[in-house]
């Protein structure tokens, strides 16, 4: 049985990793995550509208319920993972079929597309702490997929890396608020 992204998506080629400590416990961590928003970003709020995910009312809306990613596991207060097939590099991206798990991800291999991710893992440090990490993995199902993302990747993947740190700090933000 699959149970994390990196085993749905072993052959991943454009992957980013992120992580911070955070001064509150797993499960306040969790609960701030399960509450963050596109609205709760700093410094990347307008990256997110121009792809069209803060907009009207689902800025309010937590990132896992609004997000580029579906929901597919979720193991409070350790790890939650969402998942998703598409054309991103196209002006309007196109959502392909809808997957149920991490296995069906890791199986999908229609040609031309790419089968993404984004997982988040909490683990209790000493002293009250939580290390709270983030991983993005894209894997395509074919080489033109491949040649097509790489270059929508050059563009996107350095502004992708601000998005999850200022994502991550927001999760701070509001983990460790009086």
């Amino acid at each position: 049985m699959i149970t994390t992204l990196a085993e749905a998506l072993p052959a991943a080629e454009f992957v980013e990793h992120h992580s911070l400590v955070v001064d509150a416990p797993p499960a306040r961590v969790w609960s701030a995550l399960s509450a963050t928003a596109w609205s709760d970003l700093r410094w990347t709020r307008g990256l997110i509208a121009i792809r069209g995910l803060g907009g009207g009312n689902s800025s309010k809306r937590s990132i896992l319920e609004r997000g580029p990613v579906v929901v597919v596991r979720s193991d409070e207060p350790g790890y939650v993972v969402g998942v998703r097939i598409a054309r991103p590099w196209q002006p309007r991206p196109e959502v392909g079929p809808a997957v149920a798990s991490l296995g069906e991800l890791s199986e999908y291999d229609a040609p031309g597309w790419i089968k993404f991710g984004m997982d988040f893992t909490l683990q209790p440090l000493p002293g009250g702490r939580t290390r709270l990490s983030t991983s993005t993995l894209c894997e395509p199902t074919d080489e033109s997929a491949r040649r097509r993302f790489a270059r929508y990747w050059r563009l996107v993947g350095p502004f992708s890396g601000l998005i999850r740190r200022d994502l991550l700090h927001a999760v701070e933000r509001r983990a460790t608020r009086g």
